[in-house]
This record gives C-alpha cells, sequence and structure tokens, in this order.
C-alpha cells in the first residue's frame, strides 16, 4: 500500500508542474501583450511615419538636386561649366513683320521647332531691324539671329554640361515647345508638399515623444526665432 501511494504522489508531480509552468507562461503572455500595446504606435503616428519613409525615398532624388544647385547658387562651383561643343547652322525663314521684340522671338523658336524660354533682356535689334535673342532650356541654349534680306536665320547651339543640367532642374516648370516637362513640374509640386508635410509632422512627432524632449524644443525654437528674426529684419531695413 505505501508503494501504491508513493507512486500515485510520484504521477501526480509531474502532471501537476506542467499546468503551473502553463499558467505561468499564460500570465507572462498577458502581461507582454498589455506592455507591447502600450509601446506599440497609435494609428495617426504610424501612418505618418510611413509617409516619411515612402515620401522621403520618392522625393530624394529631387531633395539631392535641389540641394545641390541650392549650394552652387550660393558658392558659384566651377566644375559647373558649359560643355565646349557648340555648332552653328542656319534655317530658312519667310519674315513675317512683328514690332514686339518677344512676340517676334516666340515666332521664331516655333517656326524652327526649338523648345525654351526666350530671354526678354538678351533681345536686341541692329540697324537693320533684325532681332537676335537668346533662348534657354535644361539641356541647350541658343544665340539666333534673324536676317530678314536673306530670308534665313542663323542660329549658334550651345549644349550644356552634366552639372548645368542638373542644376537647371532646381524647381523646373513646363518649357515651352516641350509637354514632356510638365511631368518634372508636377514632381516638384509633389515634392514640395512632401517637404512641408514632413516639417509639420515631424513637429508633430516631436510633442508626442517622450524622449529628448528638451534637446528638441532646444533646437525648434532656436530655428524658429532665428528664421522669424531674419525676417523682420528684412522687412524693416529692406
Amino acid at each position: 500500500m505505501g508503494r501504491i501511494v508513493d507512486n500515485n504522489r510520484n504521477l501526480a508531480g509531474p502532471a501537476a508542474a506542467p499546468r503551473a509552468g502553463t499558467a505561468g507562461i499564460l500570465v507572462a503572455n498577458i502581461r507582454f501583450s498589455r506592455d507591447s500595446s502600450e509601446v506599440s504606435p497609435r494609428p495617426m503616428r504610424k501612418w505618418i511615419l510611413r509617409i516619411h519613409l515612402y515620401g522621403g525615398l520618392l522625393c530624394a532624388p529631387y531633395l539631392m538636386i535641389f540641394g545641390f544647385s541650392s549650394l552652387h547658387f550660393n558658392h558659384h562651383f566651377a566644375f559647373v561649366a558649359p560643355a565646349p561643343n557648340s555648332t552653328e547652322w542656319q534655317a530658312p525663314r519667310t519674315p513675317t513683320p512683328a514690332t514686339n521684340n518677344d512676340a517676334l522671338a516666340q515666332s521664331v523658336r516655333d517656326s524652327l521647332g526649338l523648345a525654351g524660354w526666350t530671354i526678354p533682356w538678351k533681345m536686341s535689334r541692329d540697324a537693320a531691324g533684325d532681332l537676335q535673342f537668346d533662348l534657354e532650356r535644361p539641356g541647350k541654349s541658343y544665340t539666333v539671329h534673324t536676317v530678314a534680306n536673306e530670308h534665313k536665320v542663323r542660329v549658334e547651339e550651345h549644349r550644356k554640361g552634366f552639372w548645368q543640367v542638373v542644376n537647371s532642374l532646381h524647381a523646373l516648370g513646363s518649357v515651352p515647345n516641350a509637354p514632356f516637362t510638365s511631368w518634372w513640374a508636377i514632381y516638384t509640386e509633389i515634392c514640395t508638399g512632401f517637404v512641408a508635410f514632413a516639417a509639420v509632422s515631424g513637429v508633430y512627432l516631436w510633442m508626442n515623444s517622450q524622449r529628448e524632449r528638451r534637446i528638441g524644443l532646444v533646437a525648434f525654437l532656436g530655428a524658429l526665432i532665428a528664421s522669424v528674426g531674419f525676417m523682420v529684419f528684412v522687412i524693416l531695413r529692406g
């Protein structure tokens, strides 16, 4: 009888242990799930972080171009130089009467099938009344000279270098006679909107963060005071 009691106790012991262990695991899982639910980001924060991630990847090429061109505008890098090759060619053209320089320049550009903006401050007429003007586009620039008495147009074409093309993409809008460039204008608007969203949502994320509040506050207020102060200085001093 003693052996039977001992065996029953031995059999009951291992059976009870797993039950206690299972209960402990369940309690631990409940505690972990509560902790993880408290740490997990709220839906709005989660969506903002996703927009920051994928919007940053989408606009990274444009922001790099924008950053480089902004630095070039301030420092005028020597390596941003035009390509050495240029060509000259002529085309027949029937003269059309026009007193407005810009209207005549646009008419000549369209008749030649060229794309680009006319430059109003680079237009002049000679003694014979012939017009000379410049055209600009991201990859090329032209100097066009009309010769009315010979019924022709002389064109000097300059091809831009790689870094000049990159610099020309800074805030590029739609180029006349180049419909494809309108897509770049749309891309510019998207990236501009993303940058504005990133600035506002970045402040929101910082305000809802529990870490580095003091450093963030100093950086944010410092930049805000400096920016507003500089704008007020420019407005008052001109």
